[in-house]
This record gives C-alpha cells, structure tokens and sequence, in this order.
C-alpha cells in the first residue's frame, strides 16, 4: 500500500523514538531507516514529476495569457481610437447627439473631480508632507541593535528543484 507524504513524515518520528529508545536493536533500526528513506525518495520523486508537469504547464497558461493580454490591448486601442473619431464628428459638425441606426450617439461631460493643472510654485500650506519608516536605515540598525519598535525576523526556506 502507499503512503502518503505525511505517513512517511510519521514514520520518521517513530525512527526518531526508536534511536532514542536503549532497547532498540541496531539490525531492527537501521532496516526501518532503509524502507522509510526509500519510501521518501520514491514519494518525492512523484512529487517532483508532478511539479514539473504544473510548472510546465502554468508557464503555457502564462504564455497563452500574454498573447491574449496583447489582443484585448489592441482592440482597446481601437474601441478608444473610433470613439475619439466620432466625438471628433460630433463637435466638427455642431451635433450634441447623433441617431445611427438601432443606437444614439451622444457626447457627454465628463464626471468626477474635475481636472487640475499646477502652473507654478504651489504655497507652503497646500501641500503635505508624508513621513514613512525607511526600511534599510531601519534593516542596518537592528543588524547591531535592539528596540522595542521592530525587529528582524529569521528568513524562511523554500524548495529547489534540480
């Protein structure tokens, strides 16, 4: 029967108390160490295969995505080129609105906070400061220091594949 990853990982436990146990028998150990260790490669060698597969294939999904992201920008561009000709129509020809066929064209203010355009010096007091923590200054500190306001945490581990 197969185990799964975690099964293996428990066995490995029971290992653990066996080499800790004055009762073991070395033969009884070390056969035990032989089935799990093969157990583990073979376990991890379909997981592997499995990663492969999904890293393959997400970088296909990527790819395809890519391309389909390049064609809705083009048609955006058109959709936003053919809507400036026709408001371009609009206003060269004095219409306000324009019926064609089954739709009603019609040219519209736009909505929102209303376009801002800053020409020179702006005074001291319209404008705000922002003040954020500067991470690297605060990244070399704690390297030689402690304080109560941050601290580094350890790094993490990830898996390699070769």
């Amino acid at each position: 029967m197969s185990q799964t990853l975690f099964e293996i990982v428990d066995d490995y436990q029971n290992l653990y108390e066996l080499a800790t146990d004055p009762d073991t028998d070395p033969e009884v150990f070390n056969d035990t160490l032989e089935a799990i260790k093969g157990a583990l490669e073979v376990k991890s060698g379909g997981y592997v295969n499995v990663i492969k597969q999904l890293e393959m294939e997400a970088k296909q999904a990527d790819e395809v995505s890519e391309m389909f992201k390049k064609k809705a920008e083009v048609r955006k561009n058109n959709i936003k080129r053919m809507k400036e000709m026709l408001k371009s129509a609009l206003e060269a020809t004095n219409q306000e609105s324009l019926t064609a066929g089954a739709y009603t064209i019609k040219l519209q203010k736009n909505g929102g906070v209303q376009p801002l355009v800053i020409d020179g010096d702006v005074p001291q007091n319209m404008t705000k400061i922002v003040v954020e923590p500067d991470n690297v200054k605060i990244r070399e500190y704690l390297k030689d220091h402690s304080c109560e306001w941050a601290h580094l945490e350890e790094r993490g581990k990830h898996i390699v594949i070769k």
